[in-house]
């Protein structure tokens, strides 16, 4: 199919809000069940969506990327202090509604997130990815994220081995690195 011709996606970031939780839990469970970009293998219902990237303790920050003509929700991205990371440290999760990798919306959402995060005394900000998704570990890469350390052979549910590699952010310099990329 010919998309030159297609109009780009226009959206507009903002902090997640409870009215998302419908739209971006079908997104979630959209992209869980097509399988092989999440760690997340099974789909959540909706309590457990808003306890994870809504109302948790653990977390710092949650966007999305709204449509501007529809108001759809396009993606979202959470970061929070889950995992075994550093106190100091955060673990980021970004969700992007399938065929739209690639529009611009990752950006966009990692630079509401370094903004929300930014003065909060972080060190660090951790993804964790698939070895087997190569379009998430690209995206992360893109961000300036520098692999540090794999974790081998994590079973599925089905019980298939398969290495997730860990990605770190440093926040050295962020506020440079921020005002560039705006």
């Amino acid at each position: 199919m010919d998309t030159s011709s297609a109009k780009p996606t226009q959206f507009f970031i903002r902090k997640t809000q409870r009215n998302d939780v419908d739209e971006l839990l079908a997104l979630l469970n959209r992209i869980i069940e097509a399988g092989g970009t999440t760690a997340l293998e099974k789909p959540l219902n909706k309590g457990e969506f808003i306890d994870w990237f809504l109302e948790a303790d653990i977390l710092e920050s949650t966007v999305c990327a709204i449509d501007r003509d529809s108001g759809e929700p396009l993606g979202f991205q959470i970061a929070s202090h889950y995992g075994d990371i550093p106190a100091d440290w955060v673990d980021i999760g970004t969700f992007v509604k399938p065929g739209l990798h690639k529009s611009g919306i990752g950006s966009a959402l990692f630079k509401a997130t370094l903004a929300n995060l930014e003065g909060k005394g972080l060190v660090a900000i951790n993804a964790t990815i698939r070895a087997d998704n190569t379009g998430g570990r690209a995206y992360y890469t893109s961000r300036g994220f520098k692999d540090y350390k794999v974790l081998e052979a994590v079973p599925l549910a089905d019980g298939t081995p398969v290495d997730r590699i860990c990605k770190r952010f440093d926040f050295g310099g962020v506020g440079n690195r921020l005002r560039q990329t705006i």
